[in-house]
């Protein structure tokens, strides 16, 4: 006996892998790998997450697609957010954090050998999860010298016959950019004119950082219709562990988007959901929380960047939002898991090597996560990066 062919393709994320050797390192290690946040999360979201532990009403199985409290106010956040009004009984379903929800959603849509179009490098979970489903992932390049801008010739020249769907992480990750207008514009009319599923994935769309906008597709003239929405909070509020997250499109496909859901996740923890609920309820509090967030984040980020180009023989375009950035260093070592082992080794930085996460980053790029650690600590971690750069070039 074995396990099906397609395992043995699937490589493991890289964050665990460095997480791993990290772990062993460690507390003084720098943890630049680690898509955790140390900012706090919520205070409203811990207090109602509590509340609602032992309580009949919060330890049940239904409904699966989630609590009705939470989908009408994932719905209402929505229509501030956008504009767009959907009808949260038939176009909201909860899911196990937004990557639960983006593979039911590509389970509904995506059959064996169809082609899934993702710019890259792309986030990992969306490649194999493409893979998962007996999809092809068709990369379309973001364009590094360009501040990673996406390449709308390629675009336009990748859709073929077995095209059926288009996946968007408009605040990239791992780049940390945010996807412009002109970009969405030609990606809303390549779907029109193929008749393509756009998969808007928006794990971070609130954490936007100053000159950049975010911008939602099913807003586009003809995309509501063609448009599935994936958010949760685990990384714009680092409500990672609640782990809820959010579905959202015509009822036509989210009706069987719910039942691959059920099927894969089943139903998510209704004492998280009450703890997000509480969360988005209240406007105040979530408007405060996000400018606390994106303005610490964003010092971090500028900090991050200056830092690491100020070293010979390393660049990194500035994330536009998000929790990260990429780091080319490729004029002192091609090869990004050599790298990232060294930078351990030596500097005690754990990064994630980028090698699987499209053709674009194979050679000579790593992920630096900068939500996980303090100015101070990215200061020194960048120092260090520095030190084994300078080694390396002697």
């Amino acid at each position: 006996m074995k396990v099906h062919d397609r395992m043995h393709a699937l490589p493991r994320i890289g964050l665990d892998i460095m997480g791993d050797l990290a772990d062993e390192v460690g507390n003084g290690a720098y943890r630049l790998e680690n898509a955790d946040s140390d900012i706090p999360p919520p205070a409203i979201a811990i207090k109602a997450t509590r509340e609602a532990v032992g309580r009949d009403e919060f330890n049940s199985w239904l409904p699966l697609v989630g609590l009705r409290e939470l989908r009408a106010a994932v719905a209402h956040r929505v229509e501030q957010d956008t504009g767009l009004r959907y009808d949260w009984p038939s176009e909201v379903i909860i899911t196990n954090g937004a990557q639960e929800g983006l593979f039911s959603t590509i389970l509904a849509l995506i059959g064996p050998g169809d082609g899934v179009i993702t710019p890259e490098p792309a986030y990992s979970g969306i490649i194999n999860r493409i893979r998962l489903a007996h999809g092809v992932p068709q990369f379309v390049p973001l364009v590094e010298s360009e501040d990673w801008a996406l390449d709308l010739d390629a675009l336009r020249r990748r859709v073929d016959r077995t095209t059926k769907a288009i996946i968007i992480n408009p605040t990239n990750m791992p780049t940390g950019k945010v996807f412009t207008r002109a970009e969405l514009d030609a990606i809303a009319a390549l779907a029109i004119e193929h008749d393509l599923w756009v998969i808007d994935d928006q794990p971070s769309r609130h954490m936007i950082f100053s000159g950049a906008k975010a911008h939602d597709i099913a807003t586009w003239p003809g995309m509501r219709e063609r448009t599935i929405m994936v958010g949760s909070v685990s990384k714009d509020f680092n409500l990672t562990a609640w782990r809820i997250g959010w579905t959202i499109g015509p009822k036509a496909v989210i009706e069987h988007v719910g039942k691959a859901h059920m099927y894969n996740g089943t139903l998510t923890s209704a004492f998280a959901q009450a703890g997000v609920i509480a969360l988005l309820n209240d406007e105040a509090a979530l408007k405060d929380d996000i400018r606390i967030r994106v303005g610490i984040l964003e010092v971090r980020a500028n900090v991050t960047a200056a830092g690491l180009n100020a070293i010979e023989g390393l660049s990194c375009v500035p994330a536009q939002g998000g929790w990260w950035c990429l780091l080319d260093h490729r004029a002192i070592e091609p090869d990004a898991e050599a790298f990232a082992h060294r930078l351990l080794k030596e500097a005690n930085v754990a990064v994630t090597p980028m090698a699987t996460w499209g053709p674009s980053t194979a050679m000579g790029h790593v992920r630096i996560i900068f939500a996980n650690e303090p100015v101070g600590r990215l200061r020194a971690a960048v120092d260090a990066i520095g030190r084994v750069a300078r080694a390396a070039r002697r």
